[in-house]
């Protein structure tokens, strides 16, 4: 991995889980308009994504279930 990613993964890390949700929504838009992904693909990293985000709240118990 390049130092360019390792720093973007470290400020990445950085970020409150709500800003986090907000750069990978961002990330996600620009990835789509440069790439051609499946709906599948899309499904699956949205999928990821709101589980890492669900995991996050879990970890602060803000998670509600129900």
């Amino acid at each position: 991995m390049s130092e360019a990613a390792n720093q973007l993964i470290q400020a990445f890390s950085a970020l409150s889980p709500s800003e986090r949700y907000a750069v990978m929504l961002e990330l996600a838009k620009i990835s789509e308009s440069e790439t051609e992904l499946t709906d599948d693909e899309l499904v699956r990293a949205g999928d990821e994504l709101f589980g890492m985000y669900d995991e996050e709240e879990a970890a602060r118990g803000g998670s509600k279930e129900g």
